[in-house]
């Protein structure tokens, strides 16, 4: 992805012969490795298990072959429709994925912040940001990181809005605590998600929300019957703010400095300093909130219980592969309800 895409800065700035002759090539022999590999086992993205069905590596491949595929195209090269067709055959078996509650990551690990990111990092037109699906899982992720994480229920306590997550229920690496990067990746698939309505909204109109159709983001977002596209993308927006802002008071003492995770019972910062990935992910969630209003929407539309109901049934026995912990589920505690309201316009 990353090399397609530096591949089109280069041909925008007219090194049209760098891209074919340097970029091109890298392209080619990584995904000719892909092409043949992508069904086999490999490492999850905290390199901790293994399987052959990560959702988050499926979700990378589908969009880089296609992006690949978009440079191939440009510069000439023939292997356009292949990247394609390969594409074509994991975005066959990625749907398993949704198992009608919430996308789960692998069977050995269902749960995982991973889903999140892949949906918000790699989505083109399959399981996008505004999608249900995206919304139903935030919503049984949310609820499991609130009970989770003792600070995420003292904050909540106090009526501070927004939620810390992590990668996964019953984390045991340095202290499984919430991690800055993905808390900052929610914010983003919140944004990201309002960009897509609004976009939505071009064509239709200020156009009014199923109960059906939009049933997890009214039920995310607390939006009652005869709610709007308008209603949705500003409660959308508000939510990415409430998440951040979260995030911002348990980073803003040290001086903008971002490690990789908050302690779960102290609100401190923790494990590896200034970890370049959180940086990244905090820079691109503002990066995202920048084209969306910076006005707070009214508080009619930003408070959310977000942690009613929850998934009946796991997607596969997920005692069948042993993890690095256990994958019990956590602890119903005080998490009834999260509260996405914005608190100040992030975006200016």
């Amino acid at each position: 992805m990353a090399m397609a895409k530096w591949g089109q800065i280069l041909i925008d700035s007219g090194h049209e012969s760098d891209a074919k002759t340097t970029i091109w090539p890298l392209i080619k022999f990584d995904l000719e490795w892909v092409t043949e590999n992508w069904d086999s086992t490999g490492c999850d993205l905290w390199e901790e298990v293994r399987s052959d069905d990560f959702f988050f590596n499926r979700m990378a491949f589908i969009y880089c072959l296609n992006a690949a595929a978009d440079f191939a195209d440009q510069i000439g090269e023939s292997l356009g429709a292949s990247y394609r067709s390969v594409a074509d055959d994991v975005r066959a078996v990625i749907t398993k994925h949704w198992n009608g509650n919430y996308l789960y990551e692998s069977e050995n690990r269902p749960d995982d912040g991973a889903t999140i990111h892949a949906i918000t990092t790699f989505s083109l037109d399959l399981y996008t940001p505004d999608s249900e699906e995206a919304a139903a899982t935030i919503r049984y992720l949310v609820k499991a990181f609130c009970n989770e994480y003792p600070i995420n229920q003292e904050d909540n306590d106090a009526g501070d809005p927004g939620i810390l997550i992590g990668r996964y229920p019953n984390d045991s690496y340095a202290g499984g605590n919430p991690w800055q990067l993905l808390t900052a990746i929610l914010a983003e698939c919140f944004y990201a998600g309002a960009t897509i309505t609004r976009k939505k909204m071009e064509t239709r109109g200020n156009y009014q929300l199923s109960s059906t159709e939009n049933a997890q983001w009214m039920a995310l977002l607390n939006l009652d019957a005869g709610a709007t596209a308008s209603d949705l993308a500003a409660a959308q927006v508000s939510a990415g703010d409430a998440v951040l802002t979260r995030l911002h008071n348990h980073v803003k003492a040290d001086g903008g400095k971002i490690d990789e995770q908050i302690d779960k019972y102290t609100g401190k910062q923790a494990s590896a300093e200034n970890l370049t990935w959180s940086y990244a992910n905090i820079l691109h969630a503002l990066h995202t909130r920048k084209g969306l209003s910076p006005d707070p929407p009214g508080p009619t539309t930003t408070t959310a219980k977000t942690t009613e109901g929850g998934p009946t049934n796991n997607p596969t026995d997920p005692t069948a592969n042993p993890t690095d912990g256990p994958t019990d589920a956590p602890p119903q505690t005080c998490c009834s309800s999260v509260l996405f309201e914005s608190t100040g316009a992030i975006g200016t």
